[in-house]
């Protein structure tokens, strides 16, 4: 199979491309952790983990 990519031209187009990638991005991230067998807490402290991590 082959794709062909047509990238967006303007910063403007950058842009949306990037949030709608951070979008998707972040609903997998949200579907793998609901599907993980640990309790609640424990998902919520993975998650916090896991925003310090990018803050630092």
């Amino acid at each position: 199979m082959q794709v062909i990519v047509h990238p967006p031209k303007t910063p403007a187009g950058l842009r949306d491309l990037q949030k709608k990638v951070a979008m998707v991005h972040a609903e997998a991230v949200l579907k793998y952790l609901t599907k993980l067998p640990c309790p609640k807490e424990q998902k919520i402290e993975l998650v916090s983990s896991i925003q310090n991590s990018f803050k630092e």
